[in-house]
């Protein structure tokens, strides 16, 4: 460290910059711009990596599915796999773009912080959200996941599977406890989520944080997945069970509404 800059050796610079990672984001970046392909020639001038060491990547990389070589003129374009992963961060994007007016508006009417959540696996992930104002909030970190059993978000993902999927989800899951609250018990998991299902929504009290409480419902994707849930939170100090009809209204119908943005025919049932 001299004069508060931290003084990195040519070796190193040099290290970094030819690094494996760093040849494979040239690599994949040089992909992109080409879209009717290009060959090793290019990719060596264009990212300065020696062309053996090109061909050597590009092996790899078609072998993975993440590029793949023309026959005809032997160069290389992007693979179903990049695609595939590429789609998969569209597709998330768009739909916090779907959500998040909707998420808003949610947020404003109670003044209480709510959250788009999905599933990923066995567990469920907080997504994005909109803070309220209050000083005393109920605070999840955006990317923290959690079990599906623990909390209404999660629950309400399940109330959202289709009987025979749930049975699977809780078949290859440990149903630890997180509180004292925690269903732990596949019997009254399996009661609480009939219960769940057939009102719409699922609501806790301090099962994934003592001293929380959450109202959450599922959406769907056009082709009636469960992708996940929106989730009210707050305090329990603040949490007025006499608003929890009108709070659970407005989550279910923000789900609905979110479903219908991603394409699914919601019913007037629900």
């Amino acid at each position: 460290m001299a004069g508060g800059v931290t003084v990195v050796s040519l070796a190193e610079e040099r290290l970094t910059r030819h690094s494996t990672a760093s040849k494979l984001v040239s690599l994949l970046e040089a992909l992109a711009a080409h879209e009717h392909g290009i060959g090793v020639r290019e990719l060596a001038r264009d990212t300065g990596i020696d062309k053996s060491a090109v061909s050597r990547l590009f092996d790899q990389l078609c072998e993975l599915g993440v590029a793949e070589q023309s026959e005809v003129s032997g160069r290389f374009r992007a693979g179903p796999r990049l695609f595939a992963l590429a789609a998969t961060i569209h597709g998330r994007d768009t739909m916090w773009e779907a959500a998040e007016p909707i998420v808003r508006t949610l947020a404003a009417r109670f003044d209480e912080t709510c959250y788009l959540a999905t599933r990923e696996l066995d567990q469920i992930m907080f997504r994005e959200k909109v803070d309220c104002d209050h000083t005393v909030r109920y605070v999840i970190d955006v990317g923290e996941r959690s079990p599906l059993h623990a909390g209404a978000g999660g629950r309400a993902i399940l109330a959202g599977l289709s009987p025979e999927e749930f049975e699977e989800v809780i078949e290859r899951t440990e149903l630890a406890s997180v509180t004292s609250q925690t269903i732990t018990e596949p019997d009254e998991l399996r009661r609480q989520i009939g219960e769940d299902r057939s009102r719409g929504y699922s609501m806790s009290m301090g099962e994934r944080v003592i001293g929380g409480c959450a109202i959450a419902a599922p959406f769907f994707s056009a082709g009636g997945v469960c992708r996940g849930s929106i989730v009210l939170t707050c305090p329990a100090q603040r949490f007025d069970v006499r608003l929890a009809p009108e709070i659970a209204d407005a989550v279910r119908s923000a789900s609905r509404q979110l479903s219908a943005r991603l394409g699914h025919a919601v019913t007037p049932e629900g």
